[in-house]
């Protein structure tokens, strides 16, 4: 089964036979149903505690195809390392809504509003208080990066970056999308989408397959379902998420066109040992990209999955080595 244009050709991409995969259409219906289905876990809402007179100010910056809602699961561990004194603000945009499909969002035009809205945002915090802690989620760090020209020059002193499930600045190939493509895939605005599968039975190929996780530290046991925290959909009552690397990589290069030299503010980073988009990379890669980006680290890893490396232990443990920023009335 082929479409009239099963010529199509990408450049930068594996040739394939066809430009729509055999069940395309049944997987993207059941994509865009799924959109309603799971806001109640990954909504659009983005302020949490008390804008006015709040001692400790959080911004968090999603990745990828995160949503502002992602931020709940940290919540928790902000509020015992904190307490209730906080404000977080999440970078939210229409054009990044969690009912909006993927492949909708990653526009040149998209990607450069959201690293200007990511900068008035600071600009706004900044003038309300003396210290913001920036919390970046996965790649949303590099929107960061991209915006910090734009953030006045004691930004440096009066912001600490949080980067937690630290990642590439490039997502490699992916011989599990190219295999799923044709099953699944279509070509949107140029780039290849395929829906891959998740399943806890698939970690020996990617540790960024799974499901769910079964937690257990001192006591406390739970289970974590990544549907609650990233945009999933069932068909055939396996889970399924989009993606297209080509595209996420084509948002990503623009980065490099801003990246003048590293950020000079104090960043504490979190990454797993198990981190499946760190995969096949030399062991120093992970240094090497944060000498490249940063000039004052700490780097925290612990032996966790890109997503699960944020469960509560690990994040209690990260938030501890964070240093509390000056009063602004010059106490200690």
């Amino acid at each position: 089964m082929k479409s009239r244009d099963d010529t199509m050709v990408l450049a930068g991409a594996p040739s394939v036979p066809f430009s729509r995969g055999i069940w395309a259409e049944h997987f993207r219906r059941a994509y865009l149903r799924s959109l309603d289905h799971h806001r109640q876990f990954y909504d659009d809402f983005s302020d949490y505690g008390r804008s006015a007179g709040a001692r400790y100010a959080f911004y968090f910056i999603p990745g990828i195809n995160g949503v502002p809602g992602q931020i709940r699961f940290a919540l928790p561990s902000l509020l015992r390392r904190f307490g209730r004194d906080i404000f977080v603000r999440a970078c939210y945009l229409p054009e990044f809504s969690s009912g909006r499909p993927v492949w909708e969002k990653y526009t040149g035009y998209n990607v450069l509003k959201k690293r200007a809205q990511v900068a008035g945002d600071l600009q706004q915090m900044l003038a309300s208080f003396a210290h913001v802690h920036v919390l970046a989620s996965s790649n949303g760090f590099y929107d960061l990066v991209a915006a910090w020209d734009r953030l006045p020059p004691e930004a440096s002193h009066r912001l600490t970056l949080l980067w937690v499930a630290c990642a590439p600045d490039r997502f490699e190939a992916s011989p599990w999308v190219d295999r799923f493509y044709r099953w699944t895939g279509f070509v949107h605005e140029g780039f290849r989408w395929a829906a891959v599968p998740n399943s806890n039975w698939l970690r020996w190929l990617n540790p960024e397959t799974s499901t769910h996780l079964r937690w257990h530290h001192n006591g406390q046991r739970r289970t974590f379902f990544k549907d609650d925290i990233e945009s999933r959909f069932r068909v055939a009552g396996v889970r399924w998420a989009y993606v297209s690397p080509e595209c996420f990589n084509h948002s990503l290069e623009s980065v490099a066109r801003a990246h003048r030299a590293p950020l000079d503010v104090a960043a504490y980073v979190l990454a797993g040992s198990r981190d499946g988009y760190w995969c096949g990379k030399p062991p120093a890669a992970l240094q090497e990209t944060l000498d490249r980006y940063l000039v004052r680290k700490v780097a925290v890893i612990r032996p966790a999955s890109h997503l699960w490396v944020v469960t509560p232990d690990h994040l209690a443990f990260f938030l501890d080595q964070v240093r509390e920023p000056p009063r602004a009335d010059g106490a200690q």
